[in-house]
This record gives C-alpha cells, sequence and structure tokens, in this order.
C-alpha cells in the first residue's frame, strides 16, 4: 500500500494532474463564455421578432380606426354641428350619428371640436363622462391639427382618466378652419397581448417616460430618474393624468457589454428585479421605443451548465486516456479468454436456436390446428343452420303445394263453366291467373329443391327464356324503384346446360339486388349481356348502385352474409345463386367499384344435344280446348322473350319494324 502511494505521489504523476486540471478549467471558463455570449445572441434575436410582431400589432390597431376622423370631417351631421353649434337639432344629429359610428368602430371616444378647442358632440354625450363642453384647447393634438390639417398624440384622459392614443383631423369650412374631429384608441387591448406573452414589455414615450407595460407600476414612470425641473416641465404638459410623472427611475442603471445593453432594476419582486437584457425598437412615426427586458440568470444558468458540462466531459475524457494505457496492458490477457467465452456463447446460442426453431415449429402446428378446429364449428354451425332452413322450406313447400292444386282445379272449373255459358269476357282473365297460378307451382317445386338434392338427369334452358321470365317476375319491383334495363335477347336463341328454374331463380335473385343497390341513386340503370365463346355461355349483369366494399367482397357468397340494412335481407341469395351455378356446372364471379356499381358474371355451358327434354318455367301457349291465349313479342332493347299480353291496367308494348322494347321502369325523380 505504502509502495502504490508513494507511486502515486511521484513528480511526473503530480504535474500530470496540475495541468489536467488547468485544462479542465480553462476549458470550463472558455465554454461559459461562448454559451453566454450564444444565449445572449439569440435572446436579442427572439426578442427582436417578437419586439417586431408587437410593433405590428400595435401599427394594425391605429390604422384600424385612422379613416374615422376623416370621415367625421366629411359628414353632414358633424359640419351641420360646427356650422350651427347653438342648434340644439344638428348637435342632437352630430351626437346620434357619433354614437352609431362608434357602435360599429369600436374605438374608445369619438368627439368634434369647434375652431376653439371646445367639444360640440362626442359619441359618449349620454355618459356621466361626457366630453362635450370640455375645453381642449391646450391638447396639442387640436393646435397641430389646425396647424397640419392631422395630428396624432398620446395622453392621459382628463374627464374619462382612461389613456389613449389621439387621432385628429380638421374639418375644413369655404373659407377657414371650421373645427377638429378626434378619435381616442384604448391601447389595452395592446398591453393584454404582451400580458399575455408572460414577458417584461414597455413603451418609451419622445420623453423617455414609459407610457405602456406589462408592469402597471411602471406606467408614467421614467426609464432613469430626471432632474426635478424635467420632471415639472413634463408634468404641467398634463400629458401623463393629474398626478404627472412618477420621477422614480424604473432602471437603477444601464451598460453595455458583450455587443448587447444590459441594466439593472433594483426592487424586492423577483420577477421584475434584476439583471437584464435590454433590447429596444424604434417606432419612427410614433416617436416611441419599444423595450423587452430579458431576464440574464438565466441565461447565465443555461451557460453555468454547459461549462460544467464540457468540464466533465473533459475530465472524462482525460480519465479515459488514462485508463486506456491501462487497458492496453490487459488486452492482450483478456483477448484469450474472450475468445473461449465467445465459443462457448455460440455453442449456446446454436443449441438455443435449435429449440427457439422446435418450439415455434410446435406453436404453428398448434394454432393450425386450433384454426382447422374453429373453422369445423363454424361448418358444423352452418350445416346446421342449413338444415333447418331446408326443413323449414320443405314445410312452406308442402303447406303451399296444396292450395295451389285447390286453386288449379278451381280455374278448370271456372275455364269449363265459361266455355259452357259462351262467354269470352273472361278468357284472358282466366289464362293470367292460370299463369300465375302455375307460376306458383313452379316455385314451390323449386323450394323443395332445398330439401333435397335434385335426383334428375340433365337439363338444359333457354337463356332467352328465363331472362325474359325473371325480368317479369321482378318487373314490379322495377318499376317501383324507377331502374332502365339495357337487354338485348341472343338471336339465336342461346341453351346451356342447367336448370331452367334454377337459372331463372339466379338470375332473378341477381336482378333484386340490382334494384336494391340502385334504389337511392339518381342514376339507375340495369345492363345485361349475353355472350357465347368456347362452349360456355356468359350472362354478366351490371347496374349503376353504390358498389361493394373491398372487405365485404371475400364474404360475399357466404350463407347469411348481407351488406343490407337489418330486417331488408338474410344473407341468402347470393349463397343460394352461388350453389346452383355451382351445381350446373358453372361459375359465378362479381367485379365491383364502390360508388360506379357492380358486374355479375354467370358462366355456364352451352347444351349440346340433351337427352333430358328442358323444363319450360311458364308455358306461353294456350292449353287444347281452354281457348287460345294471346300472345305479344316483348323486346328489352331489341327483344327478350315471348310472353302474354298484359293484363288491361298495363299498356301494350310498342316498338317498330317488328321489335319492340319494354316499357321503361324510371319512377319519377
Amino acid at each position: 500500500m505504502g509502495l502504490a502511494l508513494r507511486h502515486l505521489l511521484d513528480h511526473r504523476h503530480v504535474a500530470a494532474i496540475a495541468m489536467g486540471l488547468i485544462l479542465v478549467a480553462l476549458v470550463g471558463w472558455v465554454t461559459f463564455e461562448l454559451a453566454l455570449n450564444g444565449a445572449i445572441r439569440n435572446a436579442e434575436e427572439q426578442a427582436q421578432r417578437r419586439l417586431t410582431l408587437f410593433d405590428r400589432t400595435l401599427e394594425a390597431i391605429i390604422e384600424r380606426f385612422h379613416y374615422l376622423p376623416v370621415a367625421i370631417s366629411q359628414s353632414r351631421e358633424a359640419r351641420a354641428a360646427l356650422d350651427n353649434p347653438e342648434d340644439p337639432e344638428a348637435v342632437e344629429a352630430a351626437n346620434g350619428f357619433l354614437s352609431k359610428l362608434n357602435e360599429t368602430a369600436g374605438a374608445g371616444e369619438i368627439f368634434l371640436m369647434d375652431e376653439h378647442g371646445s367639444v360640440v358632440a362626442a359619441s359618449n354625450w349620454w355618459t356621466l363622462t361626457s366630453l362635450v363642453g370640455t375645453d381642449y384647447s391646450f391638447r396639442p393634438y387640436f393646435a397641430d391639427a389646425l396647424d397640419r390639417g392631422k395630428a396624432q398624440y398620446y395622453a392621459f384622459g382628463i374627464s374619462t382618466s382612461v389613456p389613449g392614443y389621439f387621432l385628429s383631423q380638421r374639418v375644413d369650412g369655404p373659407d377657414e378652419p371650421i373645427g377638429v374631429a378626434v378619435t381616442k384608441i384604448h391601447l389595452g387591448e395592446l398591453e393584454a397581448i404582451w400580458w399575455r406573452s408572460g414577458e417584461l414589455i414597455g413603451i418609451a414615450d419622445v420623453n423617455d417616460v414609459v407610457i405602456l407595460s406589462t408592469r402597471p407600476d411602471w406606467r408614467y414612470r421614467p426609464l432613469q430618474t430626471m432632474t426635478p425641473a424635467r420632471a415639472g416641465e413634463i408634468s404641467s404638459q398634463q400629458r401623463y393624468g393629474e398626478n404627472g410623472v412618477d420621477n422614480k427611475g424604473i432602471l437603477a442603471d444601464r451598460w453595455q457589454s458583450r455587443g448587447a445593453e444590459f441594466a439593472y432594476i433594483a426592487g424586492a419582486d423577483p420577477e421584475a428585479s434584476g439583471y437584464f437584457v435590454l433590447e429596444e425598437l424604434r417606432l419612427p412615426k410614433l416617436g416611441w421605443r419599444l423595450l423587452s427586458f430579458i431576464p440574464l440568470a438565466p441565461l447565465q444558468g443555461a451557460a453555468m451548465v454547459a461549462a460544467a458540462a464540457a468540464g466533465l466531459a473533459c475530465a472524462a475524457l482525460l480519465l479515459v486516456i488514462v485508463l486506456f494505457e491501462q487497458r492496453r496492458r490487459l488486452v492482450s490477457q483478456r483477448l484469450s479468454d474472450h475468445m473461449r467465452l465467445e465459443q462457448r456463447v455460440a455453442e449456446r446460442t446454436e443449441d438455443l436456436h435449435a429449440m427457439n426453431a422446435q418450439l415455434r415449429a410446435e406453436i404453428a402446428e398448434r394454432v393450425r390446428a386450433e384454426k382447422a378446429e374453429r373453422e369445423a364449428q363454424a361448418g358444423l354451425a352452418q350445416a346446421a343452420r342449413l338444415a333447418s332452413l331446408g326443413q323449414a322450406l320443405a314445410g312452406v313447400a308442402h303447406e303451399v303445394s296444396q292450395p295451389v292444386a285447390a286453386l288449379t282445379t278451381h280455374l278448370a272449373s271456372a275455364r269449363l263453366l265459361e266455355q259452357r255459358r259462351s262467354g269470352g269476357e273472361l278468357v284472358p282473365v282466366l289464362a293470367a291467373m292460370d299463369k300465375v297460378v302455375e307460376r306458383l307451382a313452379n316455385l314451390t317445386g323449386h323450394l323443395k329443391t332445398f330439401a333435397r338434392k335434385d335426383g334428375r338427369g340433365v337439363m338444359q334452358a333457354d337463356i332467352g327464356t328465363a331472362m325474359a321470365n325473371a325480368l317479369d317476375l321482378v318487373d314490379h319491383r322495377l318499376r317501383q324503384v324507377g331502374v332502365d334495363v339495357e337487354y338485348r335477347r341472343p338471336r339465336p336463341p342461346l341453351a346451356v346446360a342447367a336448370n331452367p328454374v334454377h337459372l331463372e331463380q339466379v338470375l332473378i335473385n341477381l336482378i333484386a339486388n340490382a334494384a336494391d343497390a340502385m334504389e337511392d341513386l339518381p342514376m339507375r340503370v340495369l345492363s345485361i349481356g349475353v355472350v357465347s365463346e368456347g362452349g360456355q355461355a356468359r350472362i354478366a349483369i351490371t347496374d349503376t348502385g353504390i358498389g361493394i366494399a373491398p372487405e365485404d367482397m371475400a364474404n360475399l357468397f357466404d350463407p347469411f352474409f348481407t351488406t343490407k340494412p337489418a330486417g331488408k335481407g338474410l344473407g341468402l341469395g347470393l349463397a343460394i345463386s352461388y350453389g346452383l351455378v355451382r351445381d350446373s356446372g358453372g361459375t359465378i364471379n362479381v367485379h365491383s367499384v364502390p360508388g360506379q356499381g357492380s358486374t355479375f358474371t354467370i358462366v355456364l355451358p352451352v347444351a349440346h344435344d340433351v337427352a333430358t327434354p328442358a323444363m319450360s318455367p311458364l308455358p306461353l301457349e294456350g292449353r287444347a280446348g281452354e281457348g287460345v291465349l294471346k300472345v305479344q313479342r316483348a323486346h328489352i332493347a331489341g327483344g327478350i322473350a315471348d310472353r302474354p299480353e298484359p293484363p288491361p291496367s298495363f299498356p301494350p308494348l310498342k316498338g317498330e319494324g317488328g321489335e319492340r322494347t319494354a316499357p321503361s321502369h324510371r319512377a319519377k325523380r
């Protein structure tokens, strides 16, 4: 221990320590000077910017009222009052004019003086502090306005005891001046803005007296104490109220240093006493100086912190240099230890990587198993709901089939009675009713397909007939919504390998959905196109509706998924349509642009010599022995289907050239 101490106190070590301390002190002092000078420069720049902003605010407040004296001097009421100051009506009219004008302008007071300096009319004529009758001939803004035409002056209000900035304008008569119009501006708004900024700010006038400040106790005090003679001369002007100037200087001392001006304010208030950086901005137009007092203590504190930080950094750097040499000696010994340690760490890391990979694989397998379990549970729930739906549909089909059979029997009896009576008036009505009953029977049979798998052989369906029947069934809905249908029936007829009732049901669902999507839009156009290529038929149904959101596209054909409001859909139409098209060996897809519309495309194989005849969903010819049902060919945009003549309540379809267009489904908009 003694040997180590003697080694430490060696002369070379003592010299090195002394040099290090000197270096640390020098770095700290240089840093303090640079940081303090930089902080002062930065504070001055910020204060100058703020003073410039305050100057523009002051100029804006004064400029806002510059027009008032000129407007008053040119007004008919003011001139009438100055020409006839003894006329009560003229004076009353001038008072009312000035009051209304001030209500709009928002100035302090507006008043009118005659050529002798006596107030003839004022905006506050009705108040206890009315200016009417007061003699202000001693005010410089009166004499200067008579001499130069206009003047500006800041003074303490004698009548109102409220200071303000006065703008005056001479009122010229035919031969000589007849008076002066004056507007008084209260600058309390400006002081409020300064006070909210939290800074020490003041305005000194030409007499070096502070007239506006964020410190109320600074008002009407000189920056530095005046001689008694000078203070008495200024007080005699009555510019600062009855008490004159409070000759207690605000600044105890001021001097130049570090390229800036400093001031010392004595007092017990910690916020308004001590050393300050004094920054000023001259206002040549007004003859004022805008002063900003920046506390010096925070700037010195920041500089001290920077100096301490620099000293500590320098000491730390020296310590690092000292320790670096000692560390260098230990590097070779620790290097071998470090290499062995790294080897063991690498081996352990490799084992950990292997264990992590195994754990990730197990976690992924567990996630896949849980996902499969959830999907299986959802599928079972979905199957249960569809099974319940199939049972319900079977019950509905069973219950409805009996009344349909009874209706068919009654229609046959009515047709026989009509034939025996040899009358022909009811034949069209009975034919229309028979069509409706047969349509209901077909739909009832279609409902039964949801309860059990259809076991019939391959069928074929004519697209034109199926489309015509589908449009006929949704005709009322299309008319109700006001939809224009664009469709041309394929020529020659095009048949596909599909159940005609199933195809018709799919088309009804898609057309009805398109009508719902266009219900609240101004343009409602339904376009239907049919093409055949490559042994496949494509049916495209396009609407100009609201479209489908991208996030809904993935679930669009799922059972019980719907984008319609509650109570307007079960979410089964597209799911059923998807299943029917898939069972027919076809596909159905959708393309949608939100806000522009959607296009559903059905692709089905074209029928070629199908052995099993097509089941007609709607017989179009009359039955033998029951009379002939009159048929007219209706077309939409060139022709769509053979359909029975509509009842008398609907006008017959008209067209040209043998191709007639269906009536427009556009409603009144």
